[in-house]
């Protein structure tokens, strides 16, 4: 399902309404608690602006805990911790703009409880929900078709992901040998090589049989280039037999949110779905949305950023926000704006180089800004400008 050529599962628009049904409960329950039922006519005043401004902090950061995320199943204690956080942090933005603006909106106290109340109907709801309408009660057994380099990167996702790992089951890979030409922007590296952790149950001579031995419940194929006749005649026949097959640049952007470029095909981009922006309706939309999602961002973000900006320049010289050039939208370069999390001048003379794990570079502070992506949240500087989208 698709909104504004944006895609959307129904159990996420099941969760946004229940969310906001909750809220409500909660915010009825935090007053009668309060105040007993008895409102002055300066609180009925505020209670509506106030009631949105609730719903849209939270809602907002569920969705930045990922608590939107069909795949998840709130009966796991995992998941209610993340409901909790999100929850604490959207009650922390908001006596941060209270202090700021006492008689902005209703009280800290009525805020407090409304909170409590809405984690608590939460922990309740959302399990509740899972067990009404399960996800993925059963992991789907997976088998990948590949080997070297894209089975090392599927295989990775779908093992050291906990997310990933409590879905999908990876039973082991079908080795295929590499047909035609190496093409110019190929990565220099074996794609023969056989994949580390994985566990190889044959070739493509064996696929069939091993659907059925291993009870299969989705293939991933993971070749870039075309398939051989005798490989495309054996997933037709273990399609035939009610095996899902899907293409590896689609599992790994929709379990990532990220799209591997070094894998993917010139025909995986041409026969994929339609590219942002190419409707000028879905165009205008995703630019209002951009726009109003940044603003409140910014919003609510700002308190955040403004400690974290000073905790930056106590640690360390040189400036909190750190500049660098990236390539957008039909290639016109632009800043990306970050809080800094290296040492300053730390590429003066190697150049940019990627982080990597232990890197002496990053601050102490800079590690806490990555581990809980602080350090970008004045991107929505960007996205306000129009340089960036939010995805």
């Amino acid at each position: 399902m698709k909104l504004f050529g944006i895609p959307y599962k129904p159990r996420q628009v099941y969760y946004f309404l229940s969310d906001a049904l909750v809220a409500f409960i909660a915010m009825a329950l935090a007053h009668v608690v309060r105040f007993g039922g008895r409102l002055d006519d300066s609180d009925l005043g505020r209670i509506p602006g106030a009631a949105l401004f609730f719903l849209a902090v939270n809602v907002l950061t569920l969705y930045v805990a990922d608590a939107y995320n069909p795949a998840l199943d709130f009966r796991r204690a995992a998941q209610v911790i993340r409901i909790w956080l999100a929850v604490n942090v959207a009650l922390a933005v908001q006596m941060v703009v209270y202090f700021i603006s006492p008689d902005f909106l209703w009280g800290r106290g009525v805020t407090g409880l409304t909170s409590l109340s809405f984690g608590l109907l939460l922990t309740a709801w959302r399990p509740l929900l899972c067990w009404i309408q399960p996800g993925a009660v059963f992991r789907q057994r997976v088998l990948v078709v590949g080997d070297g380099q894209p089975t090392n990167l599927m295989s990775e996702v779908l093992q050291n992901n906990p997310e990933s790992s409590a879905v999908y089951d990876l039973v082991g890979a079908i080795a295929f040998p590499r047909f035609g030409r190496r093409r110019r922007d190929d990565p220099r590296t074996d794609e023969s090589e056989p994949p580390v952790g994985v566990t190889m149950i044959g070739n493509i001579d064996d696929l069939v049989s091993a659907v059925k031995i291993h009870r299969i419940d989705l293939i991933i194929v993971a070749i870039r280039g075309s398939l051989s006749a005798d490989l495309g005649r054996q997933l037709l026949e273990c399609k035939a037999m009610g095996t899902h097959i899907e293409e590896m640049p689609d599992v790994y952007k929709r379990l990532t949110g990220k799209v591997p470029i070094l894998h993917t095909s010139d025909a995986w981009l041409i026969f994929g779905p339609v590219f942002a922006g190419s409707s000028r309706m879905a165009a205008t939309a995703e630019r209002v949305m951009d726009v109003c999602l940044s603003c409140l961002g910014l919003l609510l973000s700002a308190p955040v950023i403004l400690v974290a900006a000073v905790a930056v320049k106590l640690e360390s010289r040189g400036p909190a926000f750190f500049l660098q050039a990236r390539l957008g939208r039909n290639e016109k370069p632009f800043s990306i704006v970050k809080l800094r999390t290296m040492c300053d001048d730390a590429e003066r003379t190697t150049g940019a180089v990627w982080a990597q794990k232990g890197d002496p570079r990053v601050t102490r502070v800079g590690r806490f800004l990555r581990r809980t992506r602080i350090d970008e949240l004045p991107q929505f500087f960007n996205v306000l400008r129009g340089e960036m989208a939010i995805v």
